[in-house]
């Protein structure tokens, strides 16, 4: 008797898990199919943002290009660098760092800002987080036609290494998603977490080689910065674009994040999904 009870509850907790799972991976699965879903929803909350502005979404460009000509010569002037090799430096770290900070800042609200919807129609909770993802791509998209300008005026050549930028922006999305999955979830149950992580990515932007580079660090002391997964993940779609093969090492912990990223957003959907909207 006691061997068919344990039996049973096997069955149950087998079958209540697979359920879980099978739920997240249709939930993943649907968003991708359903596209059209998060890209529209995502180029709508581009034009509502800028909507009645003479420049529109020009102005994202503007003010990034503000931005580097005013930190450029500011800050290389102070660490006394090379401005034609800074300045690039900069802009595209800069402009990385604006797609990996504020992505990981709105994906606190990405299901909060959706709760109309995910109140009233069962959608898949993927989809507000690609959502997110999708608008601050379209923002990317208007900060990197500064690279050209930038390339130009420095005098820079570039050679074949720039086509590893693709694969690497593409486990740079990865990775982004996948923290994206678990920070929406994650903020939708313990509201105190959103200005814990927009503190922590003010932090993060200070140690993170964006405004200088890790051969300014005592030798010593460049561990810090080369453990940091941002400065990491930044470097592998830096350096091609600055006509440099990134290491095999960012390479490997890139797509080792990516990887467990994948695991622990997948397993964290699975447990949570059924609760989310009951959080909002």
């Amino acid at each position: 008797m006691l061997e068919n009870f344990i039996n049973k509850l096997g069955l149950y907790i087998v079958n209540l898990v697979d359920s879980k799972f099978t739920e997240a991976y249709l939930d993943i699965k649907t968003s991708f199919i359903n596209y059209y879903l998060w890209v529209t929803l995502g180029w709508y909350d581009v034009l509502a943002r800028y909507r009645r502005s003479t420049l529109g979404p020009i102005w994202i460009t503007l003010s990034m290009l503000v931005t580097i000509g005013t930190m450029g010569p500011l800050y290389g002037s102070l660490f006394q660098l090379n401005l034609g090799e800074f300045i690039p430096h900069l802009t595209l770290g800069m402009i990385f760092w604006m797609l990996i900070s504020i992505s990981l800042n709105e994906f606190c609200s990405a299901f909060i800002e959706s709760q109309n919807y995910l109140k009233q129609v069962k959608m898949p909770l993927s989809v507000f987080v690609l959502r997110v993802l999708y608008r601050q791509f379209i923002i990317f998209c208007h900060n990197i036609a500064i690279y050209p300008i930038v390339i130009f005026v420095a005098g820079m050549q570039l050679n074949w290494n720039i086509l590893w930028f693709f694969p690497a922006f593409f486990i740079l999305l990865v990775n982004l998603y996948a923290m994206g999955m678990v920070i929406s979830i994650f903020c939708t149950r313990y509201r105190d977490m959103t200005p814990v992580i927009a503190s922590l990515m003010q932090l993060m932007f200070f140690v993170t080689p964006i405004i200088w580079s890790l051969e300014q660090l005592p030798e010593n002391r460049r561990f810090l910065a080369a453990w940091n997964p941002f400065g990491i993940l930044l470097d592998l779609v830096r350096q091609p674009l600055l006509g440099i093969m990134p290491t095999s090492y960012n390479w490997i912990v890139g797509i080792t994040l990516a990887v467990v990223g994948l695991l622990i957003a997948f397993f964290v959907l699975a447990k949570t999904r059924r609760r989310v909207t009951y959080w909002l």
